[in-house]
């Protein structure tokens, strides 16, 4: 099995959900673009809501990027009005975190905990 072309899901709609399967992206596709697109599709759609992708890829081997995207969607799934989706290669080299809330603060808070992640 190619790591690097297959792709685990996991929802955090209050509690944490895996699909329980892998996903394999042929070779002829897109591989960042199959990932927001199965992050976006399995997060619940809420009028009113904002929605925010944020997709990364790891620059070193030892970087763990898909472990730290689970801890941030973990720390704010027990907030009101928050849903997140995370598709993450097997291999580890990329993930998407999707999020969708009705508090754009929210995104703000995920976003610079990224970038301070990367300093």
């Amino acid at each position: 099995m190619d790591g690097a072309r297959t792709v685990r899901i996991r929802a955090y709609l209050g509690e944490v959900r895996d699909v329980g399967r892998t996903f394999r992206v042929t070779a002829d596709a897109d591989l960042a673009a199959t990932m927001k697109r199965a992050a976006l599709a399995a997060l619940p759609k809420t009028e009113g809501w904002h929605l925010a992708v944020f997709s990364v890829e790891r620059t070193s081997e030892s970087e763990r990027i898909a472990p730290f995207l689970d801890r941030l969607a973990r720390r704010h799934m027990g907030e009101r009005d928050f849903a997140a989706v995370l598709v993450a290669t097997l291999d580890g080299a990329r993930a998407v975190l999707a999020v969708a809330v009705k508090d754009t603060a929210l995104i703000r808070r995920l976003r610079a905990a990224l970038v301070d992640r990367r300093h």
